[in-house]
């Protein structure tokens, strides 16, 4: 499968989600159910930093102390939006070399 059917492939699924979810905008469903898909968020947000603590092995302390100060961040402020700009800052500037290590 080339590049572009994929891409194609990706959007119609994304398309279909969405308009199933404008069609079955007035369908009530039972309150136990609302209470699980309200954990989605949180559920994809932890597999998706639980999945990037597995890079590379020299890379796992920087990696570590992001999702310390993305955590520090989701924990003084309560908004995911904080948590990832902290977390993409404080992996960003880690990575940086510290000082020139040539002659």
């Amino acid at each position: 499968m080339n590049m572009l059917s994929l891409i194609l492939v990706m959007a119609m699924a994304v398309y279909a989600l969405r308009l199933t979810g404008f069609l079955l905008a007035d369908l009530r469903i039972p309150s136990a159910w609302e209470r699980t898909l309200a954990f989605i968020p949180v559920a994809t947000l932890t597999a998706f930093i639980v999945a990037s603590l597995a890079g590379a092995s020299g890379e796992r302390p920087i990696r570590l102390l992001a999702v310390v100060s993305a955590g520090v961040a989701a924990r003084y402020t309560g908004r995911a939006w904080a948590c990832i700009i902290v977390g993409i800052l404080a992996y960003g500037l880690l990575r940086l070399p510290i000082g020139s290590t040539g002659s």
